[in-house]
């Protein structure tokens, strides 16, 4: 069977391969969401309509905890038989495929994971944290992130708190239980960016983006005590960030975006349209600028372009980690770009996962990709592509493949093929390279006068089951003047004219856009 598996995946285009061992069934369109948070306890209640487009006669399958106690499930209004297998409920419907079906699901129970009560700095909070797809610990959906769609939230939680969700506040009424408050989300997103927060939080509405490519309000949700730090800190570009995107990659995706103050486990998590950062980290003035760049730029690579496969997490965390190189450049020059990128490398090189590929099928631990390869390794194959086909390829390619995928969901090979479009040349092999090889080259870097120049020499020693690489035109400075040689086996050679070979100065990539180890010798 697991031969049967390996032959499958390889007869598979390696930049569309699908490894996630669940996909989705149906197609959800729509969740409207009713939750009540608890004022004392950590019992929630919650009543999930889905709006299904159901495309084959398979049950519906939605996750759920078995923490929870289900009260009804119905299907277009009538009760509907279930069962259930682990975190799975099964319903069978006969309807035709391309039928839509409205199911509604009520149920109650302390969630053990996902959705996080407890009492904060500040009292009780409530925050949910779904990545990667923990959103079952509590929410009855469909999740996995090819399965995008709209969400309304009713969230009613006790009086004195800011509750956040998706999309835009459209209401707030006050109820027996406490204060209601309804969110409506028309873009489509993935379930584990499906979010709700409540807490006593000090909003602070920074001032607007300039409006060169859309209007976005943005607003800073924080503990009072930490309100001040933030807006001042992190938090003083925020709106430029927007902006700055915005002209990058295309028009903002959503109507408008806050940074949110919570108990995620992580230091920054992409909620759409409602990051949630580290409270911890906050509270310590440990979030940075670059953090914040990282997490807005998800709001177009991860959350309105969403990968449709697990597997393929790097063109979401790659893109982010490219992104707040970018901003460094934006802000602090090519100084803050080469930075950041060294940086990367160095991350990269310190750890054990660059014995693996970024597109890396037998690692079935969601939370394990994670890592090195989908972040800074990620970052670098954008920053390599940039070097390999020029600025104006490279951002062309980058905004058509926005634009083709924004709302929806892309593969590697839809990345790949919205840059050979704009670029017009054939980029399969640098794709196949960077994604589906483990490692880099390293190179032992020799020269030599010669008749005619300096004959300079690249052997490339890196592990043998990291493969050969190829970099055409990789530059080298000689004696500060530029020359190329084209990378395209272990052992290349090729003799240079010098004004003179002795005390050579020899640079292998002065601009640094490859990720290479280099070694060079004085000669031999």
């Amino acid at each position: 069977m697991i031969l049967a598996t390996l032959l499958a995946l390889a007869a598979q285009d390696p930049l569309a391969v699908r490894s996630d061992s669940v996909r989705p069934r149906h197609d959800a369109l729509h969740y409207d969401v009713a939750l009540r948070l608890p004022e004392t306890g950590t019992t929630i209640t919650a009543v999930v309509a889905i709006t299904w487009r159901l495309t084959t006669a398979e049950p519906i399958r939605v996750d759920l905890d078995t923490v929870f106690t289900i009260q009804a499930v119905s299907l277009d209004g009538a009760q509907a038989e279930w069962s259930r297998q682990g975190l799975q409920l099964y319903l069978g419907h006969h309807r035709a495929p391309g039928d839509t079906a409205v199911l509604v699901i009520s149920y109650s129970g302390s969630p053990a994971d996902g959705l996080v009560i407890r009492d904060g700095p500040t009292g009780r909070t409530y925050f949910a944290d779904n990545w990667p797809d923990r959103a079952r610990r509590w929410l009855a959906s469909q999740d996995h992130p090819a399965d995008k769609a709209t969400v309304s939230w009713r969230v009613t939680a006790p009086l004195g708190l800011t509750v956040v969700a998706n999309g835009t506040r459209t209401a707030v009424d006050t109820t027996e239980y406490g204060a209601s408050w309804s969110f409506e989300m028309p873009e489509p997103t993935p379930v584990h960016t499906m979010v709700v927060g409540a807490a006593r939080l000090a909003v602070t509405q920074l001032a607007p983006a300039t409006c060169a490519v859309r209007c976005v309000p943005v607003t800073v949700l924080a503990y009072p005590a930490d309100s001040a730090w933030a807006v001042e800190g992190p938090f003083r570009r925020a709106s430029e960030m927007v902006d700055f995107f915005s002209e990058t990659f295309g028009p903002f995706p959503y109507g408008e975006l806050r940074h949110v103050q919570t108990s995620t486990i992580f230091g920054g998590m992409e909620n759409s349209t409602a990051i949630f950062y580290d409270e911890r980290g906050w509270s310590a003035h440990r979030l940075s600028e670059g953090t914040v760049a990282h997490e807005t730029a998800h709001q177009w690579f991860g959350d309105a372009v969403s990968q449709s496969d697990w597997h393929h997490l790097w063109l979401s965390e790659g893109f982010a980690s490219y992104s707040g190189a970018l901003w460094a450049e934006h802000t602090r020059g090519n100084e803050g770009l080469r930075e950041t990128m060294q940086q990367a490398a160095q991350r990269i090189r310190q750890t054990p996962v660059r014995e693996r590929p970024i597109i890396d099928p037998d690692e079935s631990r969601l939370m394990s990709l994670l890592n090195a390869n989908n972040y800074q390794k990620g970052s670098w194959v954008l920053h390599s592509l940039r070097g390999l086909v020029g600025d104006t390829a490279f951002f062309a390619g980058i905004q058509a493949y926005y634009a083709a995928h924004r709302h929806g969901n892309s593969l590697s090979r839809d990345f790949a093929t919205s840059m050979e479009a704009a670029s017009g040349t054939s980029l399969d092999w640098y794709f196949r390279q960077a994604l589906t090889q483990p490692g880099y080259p390293t190179l032992d870097v020799t020269s030599r006068p010669v008749d005619g120049g300096l004959e300079v020499r690249l052997i490339q020693v890196q592990e043998s089951a990291w493969g050969s690489f190829r970099i055409p035109g990789l530059q080298i400075r000689i004696n500060g003047t530029l020359h190329q040689i084209d990378l395209d086996s272990r052992d290349v050679k090729q003799v240079f004219p010098v004004d003179r070979a002795d005390g050579t100065k020899l640079e292998v990539d002065p601009f640094g856009w490859w990720l290479l180890d280099v070694r060079v010798a004085g000669g031999r």
